[in-house]
């Protein structure tokens, strides 16, 4: 007889870090690095909306250009494209080059959130979900995401046909620190 597994809070639990299972992971870099929030504005993992708050908190936190005040107050924002020329001229007075390529964007902003799970920041499977579904949109375009693909997937699959919730958490877990190893050379490839 097996045992019933219990997915009711799979993508709400709260993240625990496996960070000494993985001490070659780096740790994530700051949630206010502007190069993380140019990858994350290139690959569509932050909106308009986000970028007055996000502007603030790099005033508070010691940054400060004419742009980025001007950002900080606006109001209303409804869509990304309202503000994509004042977030670019943000980005270029903070001296951050965006990446060259809308896949590097994604693979970096992939790879904070790998760094973020490992070391306890996000949930695993909410991560992955996000990963497929917002960054990627459903399109594993580099080898090192199809397994965090194929395991988001599995989970949905009939018990008699997946492996179980351990096997799973494991092999994700396992694919999320493969993706936070990448290094910035490996991103280029």
């Amino acid at each position: 007889m097996s045992v019933k597994e219990d997915f009711s809070d799979l993508y709400a639990r709260m993240p625990i870090s496996v960070a000494e299972k993985y001490p070659d992971v780096p740790a994530p870099d700051p949630p206010l690095s502007p190069d993380i929030l140019a990858a994350r504005w290139r690959s569509h993992d932050l909106y308009g909306e986000d970028m007055p708050r996000i502007a603030a908190d790099l005033l508070e936190a010691g940054h400060d250009t004419p742009s980025l005040r001007r950002l900080a107050g606006e109001v209303n924002v409804r869509s990304s494209s309202e503000v994509e020329p004042l977030v670019q001229r943000v980005f270029n007075e903070l001296g951050v080059h965006f990446p060259n390529t809308q896949d590097k964007a994604n693979l970096i902003a992939s790879r904070q959130i790998a760094r973020e799970v490992i070391s306890g920041i996000r949930n695993a499977w909410a991560a992955a979900n996000h990963i497929e579904i917002a960054v990627w949109g459903w399109e594993p375009r580099h080898p090192i995401l199809e397994p965090i693909f194929e395991i988001n997937d599995e989970i949905d699959w009939l018990p008699q046909y997946r492996r179980s919730l351990e096997s799973l958490e494991t092999a994700l877990l396992d694919s999320f620190a493969s993706l936070a190893r990448l290094t910035d050379q490996e991103l280029d490839r």
